[in-house]
């Protein structure tokens, strides 16, 4: 792959932050403005004054006036309100001593200059002559990283430390950067309940919070320019996702059969497609991930086990290539992040060794996937290849303790025994599993604490098409990227002749990856799925899957008459007799076409994505 220009496809910085650089986020932020909670404590010290100086003198004036017993009655009275104001102006000053002091520590706490960037609005105060607030808000600088799981509830945990107060979390507005922390468990001047009952109330919180299914959100243009993919949100409703840009930036997904890992890779594929990043898909169950097959941006999706060791092949090719352009002078951040999805990785690297058996290779040879995958993991992040990994076990043998040290973002869906949750977790395994919910998983990203989240719900394109749902097809159409970035990838291999395993093997390990649509799924007998009774040369044959023609993926502005295409459903595949653009809007072309059920035209957007059609020897 050729570098990449991050201007075109990214709105904002791209790539992960300079571990050697200085952090100068905060250079253009500006210092929150204070919310306005009324008289400030000198104010009210003021006003004391002022009434007891008007007491004084209205005093006198009745006393030379022969009234000073009225004038008694009145200065007794004012200057207890006098006395009054001037109490509460020093428990305001108190209190503002207090919010000062947290807001200091927060700011230490978030990795904000000083306290000047916070807004810390406390409310509520009770128990004891200053108190402590029930109700705090937070605001923060848009500068901040708050994409961490358990970032809001690490705010939290560091106001009690501060206060020595046990808060919640009561709503995290991600958009508005405002935090609202709450104390529900005291009352009156009462210390927080015994922890056995909090927490039981803590976990009973989180299951009402969580909804049972959520549609994943169209990703907004500060969204596209962010290393972040979405997965899904918290109970606190935080949106919680997996970060590239994270010291270890790899992927693990977990979960047993039916708990979401199909719809939760569905989602990441949509995210990062949307991004303009190019993602290489290797299926090995051959059906989980055939929806977006078609999908723009999804360079190929490899079923058969020949084309997946040719894809896993290409990849490690493509992270040492990019090596090979840091060494001779190029930047991390010219390189686009390129995506590896590798689903059902036991039963792959199974396959392969199988495969590698059957040749009559040898041990390292059968043991191709896993020490490919590990180099990926290990030295991917560095050039911005990133794996997105599949399993049903957390304690599979495949998955080393050095594996684990490379994977920054752990997504275990559906309940895992104890005996995988030790292995995943450790001593900090959580002590609330996730509930049997499709897409209810547990959390981990880098070194913080698991939380419990419901995954966004993503439609499978095929599935959608199949059924005519409305709904999930407007969510879809709303999800695909306008753009394509990336052409279509298929396996190209030589033209040696490929007449047992061995040399199958060979073919397989020397092939390359071109653009457009191949002849052929495989184009190779399937050697490594064949018997070794009957499974000669003319049964593997019949596995071939004979085509003379190839499509990809085109924006409408690439069009020219002739062209063979296939606007939409409806119309099927027409011939394009007529391209122009349409007046006074620069963004949209009118296409006339002709078909099987007669002509028509239609206005479409330039950059809308439509497959085409090439021919081979006139036959489609």
């Amino acid at each position: 792959m050729a570098p990449h220009d991050p201007v075109d496809t990214f709105a904002g910085p791209p790539g992960p932050p300079d571990p050697d650089g200085k952090d100068d986020r905060f250079a253009s932020a500006r210092p929150a403005e204070a919310t306005i909670k009324g008289f400030t404590p000198w104010q009210l010290a003021a006003s004391a004054v002022g009434v007891a100086v008007l007491a004084v003198s209205m005093w006198a004036i009745l006393a030379a006036l022969g009234e000073s017993d009225i004038g008694l009655l009145f200065l007794l009275p004012t200057l207890a309100c006098a006395g009054a104001l001037y109490a509460v102006s020093v428990r305001r000053r108190l209190r503002e001593g207090v919010i000062a002091d947290l807001a200091e520590a927060l700011a230490r706490h978030i990795g904000a200059p000083d306290a000047s960037y916070l807004d810390v609005d406390a409310r509520q105060w009770q128990g004891g002559w200053v108190g402590v607030p029930h109700v705090l808000n937070i605001q923060y600088p848009t500068e901040v990283d708050d994409s961490a799981p358990d970032w809001a509830a690490g705010v939290a945990e560091a106001v009690h430390l501060h206060l020595e107060e046990q808060y919640t979390v009561g709503r995290h507005n991600i958009r508005g950067h405002r935090l609202t922390l709450r104390d529900p468990t005291r009352t009156g001047s009462a210390l927080t309940p015994e922890p056995v009952a909090r927490a039981e109330r803590a976990r009973d919180a989180v299951r009402r919070a969580l909804p049972e299914k959520i549609a994943r959100p169209v990703p907004t243009q500060g969204d596209l320019s962010s290393w972040l993919v979405p997965l899904g949100v918290d109970a606190s409703g935080t949106r919680v996702g997996w970060n590239l840009a994270a010291p270890q930036g790899h992927l693990l997904v977990l979960g047993r059969s039916g708990a979401g890992k199909r719809v939760l890779l569905t989602g990441i594929v949509v995210e990062a497609a949307a991004r303009g990043w190019p993602v290489w898909i290797i299926d090995h169950r051959r059906v989980d991930l055939l929806g977006v097959r078609d999908w723009p941006n999804v360079q190929i999706v490899a079923s058969t086990l020949d084309d997946q060791i040719v894809v896993l092949n290409q990849a490690w090719r493509e992270m040492e290539g990019r090596v090979a352009l840091i060494e001779s002078g190029s930047s991390r951040s010219e390189l686009e992040p390129l995506v590896v999805v590798i689903h059902h990785f036991r039963e792959f690297a199974t396959a392969v060794a199988d495969a590698a058996n059957r040749a009559g290779q040898s041990p390292a040879a059968a043991s191709l996937a896993h020490d490919r995958v590990t180099d990926l993991l290990r030295h991917g992040r560095q050039v911005n290849v990133y794996v997105v990994l599949s399993l049903q076990r957390a304690d599979d043998a495949l998955l080393r303790e050095e594996n684990r040290d490379d994977i920054g973002t752990v997504v275990a869906l559906g309940r895992l025994d104890s005996r995988a949750a030790t292995a995943l977790w450790g001593s900090d395994r959580p002590t609330e599993p996730a509930e049997p919910v499709p897409g209810r998983a547990t959390m981990q990203s880098g070194d913080a604490n698991p939380v419990l989240i419901q995954g966004y719900w993503t439609p499978d394109p095929r599935e959608a098409r199949r059924v005519n749902d409305e709904q999930d097809l407007y969510l879809l159409d709303a999800l695909r990227p306008s753009l394509v970035t990336h052409p279509v990838l298929h396996v190209q291999r030589s033209r040696a002749l490929a007449d047992s395993p061995e040399a199958s093997w060979r073919v397989n390990l020397n092939a390359d990856l071109a653009e457009g649509y191949g002849a052929s799924t495989s184009g190779l007998a399937d050697w490594s799925r064949a018997r070794a009774s009957g499974g000669g040369p003319s049964a593997a044959a019949s596995t071939q899957v004979e085509t003379a023609g190839w499509s990809e993926m085109v924006m409408v502005s690439q069009l020219q008459a002739g062209s063979l295409a296939r606007l939409d459903d409806d119309t099927g595949w027409v011939i394009i007799e007529q391209v122009e653009p349409v007046q006074n809007d620069g963004t949209k072309l009118q296409i006339r076409w002709r078909g099987n059920d007669g002509t028509g035209s239609q206005v479409v957007s330039r950059t809308r994505a439509v497959r085409i059609r090439h021919l081979s020897d006139g036959v489609y």
